[in-house]
């Protein structure tokens, strides 16, 4: 009797999986894919100079924590889920050739979120 329930309890595990994923709203799903961006291009900043961005090092990292704050307590998640989310977005970036194409959008949200002379609060 209990090999009938297997079956079912094989098709379940795609959806309790699916389950786990974080769901987090638009904006926070955008917020990480621009906080992940800026870190890629901070770190090239650092090794070559970029300048075709605004230097990124410190607001970057400043709007890389807020977000990754607000997305831990929305999406309830704990540090492993928030690095396994970033490491997609980190991926996904680095395999698009045409990441150019976020760097309005995100400037906007980096504007938008802590603009430019602002100081992380004690």
């Amino acid at each position: 009797m209990k090999l009938h329930l297997l079956p079912l309890a094989l098709l379940a595990l795609p959806f309790s999986a699916q389950a786990a994923a974080p769901t987090l709203p638009p904006e926070l799903q955008t917020g990480l894919r621009c906080a992940a961006l800026f870190s890629i291009v901070a770190g090239e900043q650092a090794r070559q100079g970029a300048t075709d961005w605004p230097p990124l090092t410190q607001r970057g990292r400043e709007f890389f924590v807020r977000i990754s704050a607000r997305a831990m307590d929305a999406g309830k998640l704990d540090r492993p889920a928030l690095q396994a989310v970033m490491q997609g977005e980190f991926s996904a970036l680095r395999a698009n050739p045409n990441r150019a194409a976020l760097k309005a959008p995100c400037l906007a949200m980096l504007d938008a979120n802590l603009p430019q002379g602002a100081r992380r609060q004690p």
